[in-house]
């Protein structure tokens, strides 16, 4: 009889690609996934479980996507549009209802004008992606109807709070940056000053990481029932790394080999 278990999900941009390697070693173990919720970017991972895709099928729809050919940009809100997103969620999911999926799904988003968390349990998947996915600064807010939706990780970027009974798993791909700014560049063999565009974003970076990674320790902490939480080192691997898949899903395979009990 398999087990069942409960997911709670980070975003992580290109490091959505370790989630590949969780599903696989969970499938190696017999684990029925049960519920998944989750925030934010490449949410598609887990909607394409959520439709009983395995993880060797969807590991090859993560190397087939040209993900910098999905960049457009949107001048008027100084920002990344996500409409070849939203046009490559749609060729996979068609008009695909949350509710219509083989595994309970909850998708994590914000509403702007109000600030209040949004749980889409049931609704198009191709909307509630785009709007899970709009993260505030970089990709253009989302609006379904009346409302306007950013980035789910403003309001729960770990969403342990929803996942519904025992057996709980949560992934986590925040990596907290330490030390000194990074102030120069390599230029062929001359280091040069970076500009301050430069150093005031690696600011503004550091200072949303550490926000979320301290929301997300107090949810751990307050969190009931039987629960695993997975961290892992990334080394060098970084948010746009897209071209590196195989590496990802190698190092998180070893972790959650290393740290998962059952």
């Amino acid at each position: 009889m398999k087990k069942k278990y409960w997911l709670a999900l980070w975003w992580g941009s290109a490091r959505w690609f370790v989630h590949i390697w969780v599903l696989k070693y969970l499938e190696e173990k017999n684990i029925e996934i049960w519920e998944i919720t989750w925030t934010s970017m490449w949410a598609l991972i887990w909607a394409l479980c959520a439709m009983w895709k395995n993880s060797k099928e969807i590991k090859k729809i993560a190397k087939e996507i040209n993900y910098m050919k999905l960049f457009d940009f949107d001048f008027i809100y100084w920002s990344v549009k996500w409409d070849k997103v939203k046009k490559k969620i749609k060729y996979y999911f068609w008009d695909l209802k949350i509710e219509e999926l083989k595994i309970k799904l909850k998708i994590i988003a914000t509403n702007l004008e109000t600030w209040e968390k949004k749980v889409f349990e049931s609704w198009s998947i191709v909307d509630a992606l785009r709007a899970s996915i709009s993260i505030p600064w970089v990709f253009k807010p989302y609006k379904i109807w009346k409302d306007v939706y950013v980035d789910g990780l403003v309001v729960d970027n770990l969403p342990i709070d929803e996942l519904s009974l025992e057996n709980k798993i949560w992934v986590s791909a925040i990596k907290l940056p330490s030390g000194p700014l990074s102030t120069k560049r390599k230029v062929l063999w001359i280091q040069l000053p970076k500009f301050f565009l430069n150093l005031n974003y690696q600011i503004l970076y550091r200072t949303i990481v550490n926000l979320m990674y301290q929301n997300e320790a107090k949810s751990i902490e307050i969190a009931s029932w039987n629960k695993q939480v997975l961290h892992f080192d990334f080394w060098k691997l970084e948010f746009f790394n897209f071209s590196k898949v195989d590496k990802f899903v190698e190092i998180w395979y070893e972790t959650a080999k290393k740290n998962l009990k059952f």
